[in-house]
């Protein structure tokens, strides 16, 4: 047991430093601003982790970047937002036990989706009412929207293509 918490701590700590460095490299977007592949990462973290230790590299991972990078009054949202997103993908596949190789592809799409709703939302709600911008909040919307929908792609791509032909050979969590 206790070597399963080893491997689950450290594949915690992996997918921090992924959340991080996948937040941080942002592809510049001059319409809409930039684009990271953090939340892809948060996806991948939930569906391989699962449990409380996707919460924690998710929320941490990202929470660092926005703290390093100089969008430090987003940060306490960050954490919240991203570790809520986890439990949203993990609730609405019914999946706490993490047996990734279970997850249908519609399911995975489907969890996805929720957490990005939730993502745009929350972040929403946060810059409207606590960062004080109101109604110009708004303008945010179509780039998280297009950012969370970039991420729900490539996650999905990487799920379908890497992850469930991978699973027969190897889960880091069989003994």
């Amino acid at each position: 047991m206790e070597n399963n918490n080893t491997r689950k701590m450290v594949l915690s700590a992996v997918f921090c430093a992924l959340v991080y460095v996948a937040t941080w490299l942002s592809i510049p977007t001059p319409p809409i601003g930039n684009i990271n592949l953090g939340d892809c990462i948060i996806i991948l973290s939930a569906n391989i982790l699962g449990g409380p230790w996707a919460v924690a590299a998710s929320a941490i991972g990202a929470m660092l970047c926005d703290l390093s990078s100089g969008y430090g009054m987003y940060a306490p949202a960050t954490f919240i937002i991203k570790g809520f997103m986890v439990v949203i993908i993990l609730s609405v596949q019914k999946n706490p036990t993490n047996k990734f190789k279970s997850i249908s592809n519609i399911g995975f799409i489907l969890s996805a989706l929720c957490a990005q709703a939730f993502m745009v939302c929350g972040y929403y709600l946060y810059e409207s009412v606590l960062l004080g911008l109101g109604k110009g909040a708004l303008a945010n919307i179509p780039f998280n929207a297009i950012q969370g929908g970039l991420n729900i792609v490539i996650a999905t791509l990487v799920y379908v293509l890497v992850l469930k032909n991978v699973a027969h050979v190897y889960n880091p969590f069989d003994k």
